[in-house]
């Protein structure tokens, strides 16, 4: 395998925060990374070093000549006055316009040019040249067609990309890259509003990739179906493991066993050595001719003990997010829809539908992005009227809500303002309670409206915990989490005693909390008794909750093909 791209003794520092002290790798073809790390630890600062957007402070960046790099950043930044269709047709090419560069490429290649000159027109003469072939070769609307439809945005195509919704952009920027077709494709969380069947395709799409592929995700399932190597970015520097996630897991902690047994024996060996050390220098008091031998070994005590201080002390457990949920037991009943509908106008979102939930179940509702399990939601808080049919929650219910876009929160008041609201607490009663959220005092004074994806999602967290709520309404809580957060929110709420109703595209995380699953589709619920891994297995198999439909739904030629 050839080198792509490779990394050397990088060190990168912001606002006078080193975020690289002395990283090191390499990009070969065929590699599949996943770049991991906590929130903040300059995973997308790197993938912008890595295509010289910055540079670095220290070592170097190198690229294989003439090699070309797609990056999708987390808000793609497309031309917002062009249509859907004529970003994804520049991607594909123009022949024309492709002949009209050959034609200005040769004429360089008939000046007077340096070899290096000459080396790089070459490059880019025989990377035009192939693509026109491949272009010629191959009919391109097919392609351009088929991404489209296994993305679903066909019905966006004669849309200006500016008036997308956020998820419709990353979806045409995803079809863009795929038509584009780079030597290294660097995606930065390319799954965020994702629903699972586009989940699905990319992680069958990226695992094939002819190239290399960096991939930053907070989605383990898609981290395991893709990446074949983990880089790990933690205090500056990269520790690399081949693999996948799960793999990586099993490999970290033994790294860290063995490397806390190394230290713990060289601690041993470092008190021996001065224990020596002090012998011989008593013996040297009584016995001159010892003096110079005691004073060589006080030495290499001092600088035995100045190597052991220098080398960091392996961590088995790091801090992560304090998660524990308390709530009292309320009724055995918790939720029940009894020939619920709800239409907008002559658009019917759900139909007439009776869903039960009980004590103790932890519910996934899963669906395509607008099937409308936000509205589900809002009827069970009583934010929005069925438009017949009645919901109602059980008596005793306590409702908590975490929402995705973080709209409950107030973005001119601080997290102190919000805890104290909740609880009445000192304000340092309060900052010891997001302490335990993983903020300081500054990001506890701070504005709402200008923390971090992360902290909002933390300080909502904090916010469920204070409530005492015995039902637990969450709409992908997952998002903006690192990994490490989300498995401690994962432990807590497998602990939690209450009730829980969850909407997610996070397929690990619906596997390891939700033992069923209710899927939404064109207005239909389906009822499976199980986690995410059953839903997908059997699709077509779910109890239909809805009233006056008998046939299954029909399953979409995309879900199909997802499946497939």
């Amino acid at each position: 395998m050839s080198i792509l791209i490779q990394a050397a003794s990088v060190a990168f520092a912001h606002g006078g925060n080193q975020i690289f002290t002395d990283v090191n790798f390499e990009l070969q073809e065929g590699e599949r990374v996943a770049l991991i790390g906590e929130n903040g630890s300059g995973k997308s600062t790197l993938f912008r070093l890595l295509t010289r957007d910055i540079s670095p402070d220290r070592g170097a960046v190198t690229q294989r000549r003439g090699l070309t790099i797609g990056f999708l950043t987390q808000d793609p930044n497309l031309d917002p006055a062009r249509t859907v269709d004529e970003l994804l047709a520049a991607a594909v090419g123009d022949p024309d316009q492709m002949e009209q560069v050959l034609d200005a490429l040769a004429q360089r290649l008939a000046e007077p040019l340096d070899d290096d000159e000459m080396a790089a027109v070459l490059d880019q003469y025989n990377a035009g040249l192939a693509r026109l072939d491949e272009f010629l070769a191959a009919d391109m609307s097919s392609d351009v067609d088929a991404i489209v439809g296994a993305l679903g945005i066909g019905g966006v195509r004669e849309q200006l990309f500016g008036k997308l919704s956020g998820g419709e952009k990353k979806l045409v920027a995803l079809a863009r890259f795929s038509l584009l077709k780079p030597d290294v494709l660097l995606l930065d969380e390319p799954d965020n509003h994702l629903d699972a069947d586009a989940k699905v395709w990319l992680e069958t799409y990226l695992a094939g990739y002819r190239g290399a592929v960096g991939l930053i995700s907070h989605d383990r399932y898609m981290i395991d179906r893709v990446a074949n190597e983990i880089f790990e970015l933690e205090d500056g520097k990269i520790q690399i493991y081949p693999g996948n996630y799960s793999q990586y897991q099993e490999l970290k902690r033994s790294r860290l066993e063995r490397a806390l047994e190394l230290r713990e024996l060289a601690e041993r060996e470092f008190k021996k050595l001065k224990a020596s050390a002090e012998d011989l220098t008593q013996w040297a008091r009584q016995n001159p001719k010892f003096a110079t031998r005691a004073e060589a070994m006080r030495r290499k005590v001092a600088e035995e003990r100045a190597r052991l201080d220098a080398e960091a002390m392996p961590i088995l457990t790091r801090r992560k997010i304090k998660v524990e949920f308390e709530a009292e037991r309320g009724s055995s009943l918790v939720l029940e829809a009894v020939g619920a509908a709800k239409s907008y106008g002559e658009r019917e979102v759900l139909k007439p539908f009776d869903l039960e939930i009980r004590h103790g179940e932890r519910v996934g509702i899963v669906g395509g992005n607008g099937a409308g399990k936000t509205t589900l939601f809002k009827m069970a808080l009583g934010q929005e009227q069925a438009t017949s049919g009645s919901f109602r929650l059980g008596p005793s219910i306590v409702t908590g809500y975490y929402a995705q876009e973080h709209e409950t929160l107030d973005p001119n008041q601080s997290p102190i303002d919000v805890i104290r609201r909740i609880k009445p607490v000192t304000e340092q009663q309060a900052i010891s309670i997001l302490s335990g959220m993983l903020f300081d005092r500054d990001d506890a004074m701070n504005r709402i409206g200008a923390l971090s994806g992360g902290e909002r999602s933390r300080l909502q967290i904090a916010i469920l915990i204070l409530t005492g709520a015995n039902f637990l309404l969450l709409d992908e809580p997952t998002n903006n989490l690192d990994i490490g957060s989300v498995e401690t929110l994962e432990d807590a709420l497998l602990d939690f005693p209450g009730t829980i109703l969850s909407i997610s595209h996070d397929r690990f995380y619906l596997d390891k909390i939700c033992t069923r699953v209710i899927e939404i589709d064109a207005g239909v619920l389906r009822d499976f008794p199980g986690g995410f891994s059953y839903y997908q297995q059997n699709r077509d198999k779910g109890t239909i909750l809805n009233r006056g439909v008998t046939a299954k739904p029909t399953i979409s030629t995309r879900q199909k093909r997802a499946i497939a």
